[in-house]
């Protein structure tokens, strides 16, 4: 097993050595936000009519015969507890 994570590391350290960070400057700060933006069909979720409280989304889920999602979460959004 030491010796598989051994050959996996010799391996991986000048793969992972030959990526850096690219310098973002005025040349490369439009094509860098381009890539970082999302794309049209990554919003998709804009386009739907959400509710904004769950017994509104039962409502109208009853009267077109649709389910319901609920998202429910517990603790910070973020993460931070």
């Amino acid at each position: 097993m030491i010796k598989r994570v051994l050959i996996a590391a010799l391996l991986l350290v000048p793969l992972a050595s030959s990526f850096r960070a690219e310098e973002l400057n005025e040349k490369s700060y439009d094509r860098i936000r381009d890539y970082l933006l999302p794309k049209g069909d990554e919003e998709t979720w804009k386009k739907i009519d959400w509710r904004a409280t769950f017994w509104d989304g039962v409502i109208d889920a009853q009267k077109e015969d649709k389910p319901v999602m609920l998202f429910a979460m517990n603790g910070h959004p973020f993460g931070c507890t």
